[in-house]
């Protein structure tokens, strides 16, 4: 047992994945090489795995979760709340999950590692107070321009913009930046922002001006991108937005969860333009499909269905359908959500697909309120209510259409823009 390899390979694992950059996991099994009985090393290893979209039940989580149960004889408080909340996860109850690593934040607020994780879990509830909340209760424990104070305050920003107050996250957000210019997630706080205000040029300098910041930082990079095209699309940049779609979005085998959201997110809301995006989808359903039957949250279900849909992959399709039925049946809290949210959303965007649009309008309308429990950002559920509007216009609803518009102009600037060939008709 080797403790001084052991804590720097873990504190490199919390430094990579607070920073968004590197391979987590690979300094976690360093710190676990050095000491196999740490629990924290295997908590936050199927914490890691359960957050990155692996089901709970899947071996390597059951595994770290029992070598650190077994390990865990006579548990410090850190390592008893970060074992409750690993495991609350691997069981589907996320909210849980959450408070424990909030429990452990009360106790320690130093404990960056549960900060992330907490505000990782926070954005997939889609708890927009809490992602402003818990960041902001922990600020003053941190050292004046330190790196971790930096961090926070990015995280704070994010929440902040998650809760309408856009100057605040703005203001938060940079000074983090400041602390530190490769906070990658400090630097997506502000580009929320910018989005959010249809400040479109501002945006793509934003992210322009730092993208030797945040490429480094593989994590997130891609998702940075995909912000980027949410601007060049603002601006009728569909070109462009396709070249960076090819070149840096692109999936392959290996990509993320959140990489293949983004992936399948640009292509509708580009073919929502009115833009031919060729044989992309055919090339991303066989990747997404292989997550068809995970069913880890309700948010990720539903961009799988509709990229299957788009690819139309009937027979992927049917066996995700069966599938859910059975996951429904479960009860668990994203169970739940899903029987609720997901599943109508799921059939409104399939109904879209085969231009039943007044369908469409049926069922995403009553649900629309609540989209925000699937998780997400309002950027990333923004295609949903594009999609929404559109179907309203197109199903010959157009008060209904303009309704919708309304609300969403409420918390996102340039609307009217937005549907501008919509309303000149």
């Amino acid at each position: 047992m080797d403790h001084t390899a052991r804590d720097a390979a873990f504190n490199q694992a919390v430094q990579k994945y607070l920073g968004w950059y590197g391979d987590p996991i690979a300094s976690l099994n360093e710190a676990l090489d050095a000491d196999p009985g740490f629990v924290l090393g295997h908590t936050t290893f199927a914490a890691l795995y359960a957050l990155g979209g692996v089901p709970g039940t899947a071996e390597p989580i059951q595994t770290a979760l029992r070598a650190a149960e077994a390990a865990a004889a006579s548990p410090t408080t850190r390592e008893k709340y970060h074992l409750a909340a690993a495991k609350h996860w691997a069981a589907g109850e996320i909210t849980e999950a959450a408070y424990a690593w909030e429990l452990a934040l009360a106790d320690d607020p130093h404990d960056l590692l549960a900060l992330h994780l907490a505000h990782d879990t926070h954005f997939f509830l889609g708890d927009a107070a809490k992602l402003r909340d818990v960041p902001l209760a922990v600020l003053p424990s941190q050292p004046a321009n330190s790196k971790a104070r930096g961090y926070v305050l990015g995280m704070a920003a994010f929440g902040l913009e998650e809760t309408g107050d856009y100057a605040a996250a703005e203001k938060t957000g940079r000074e983090a930046v400041a602390i530190n210019p490769a906070d990658t997630w400090a630097i997506h706080a502000v580009a929320h922002v910018l989005e959010m205000q249809g400040r479109t040029a501002e945006g793509v300098n934003w992210l322009r001006g730092l993208i030797a910041e945040w490429t480094p930082a593989n994590v997130l990079a891609v998702h940075q991108y995909w912000h980027l095209t949410l601007f060049l699309l603002e601006e009728g940049r569909f070109d462009e937005a396709l070249a960076i779609y090819d070149q840096h979005i692109c999936p392959g085998d290996s990509s993320m969860i959140l990489d293949l959201v983004d992936a399948a997110a640009l292509l509708w809301r580009l073919e929502l333009l009115g833009v031919n995006v060729g044989a992309r989808w055919g090339h991303l359903a066989p990747i997404w499909g292989k997550y068809a039957q995970d069913h880890v949250l309700a948010f990720n279900d539903m961009h799988i269905a509709f990229t299957l849909d788009a690819a139309d992959d009937t027979e992927g399709l049917a066996a995700q359908a069966a599938s859910l039925t059975r996951y429904i049946a479960t009860g668990s809290e994203n169970a739940r959500l899903t029987a609720e949210i997901g599943l109508p959303a799921i059939q409104a965007l399939h109904a879209f697909h085969h231009s039943d649009f007044a369908q469409t309008v049926a069922l995403l309308a009553p649900i629309r309120a609540r989209l925000h429990e699937i998780g997400g950002s309002h950027a990333q559920r923004d295609v949903f209510i594009q999609t929404l509007v559109i179907a309203a216009f197109r199903a010959g609803q157009a008060e209904l259409a303009h309704q919708f518009i309304a609300e969403r102009q409420a918390t996102k600037s340039g609307t009217a823009r937005a549907f501008a060939p919509y309303l000149t008709k």
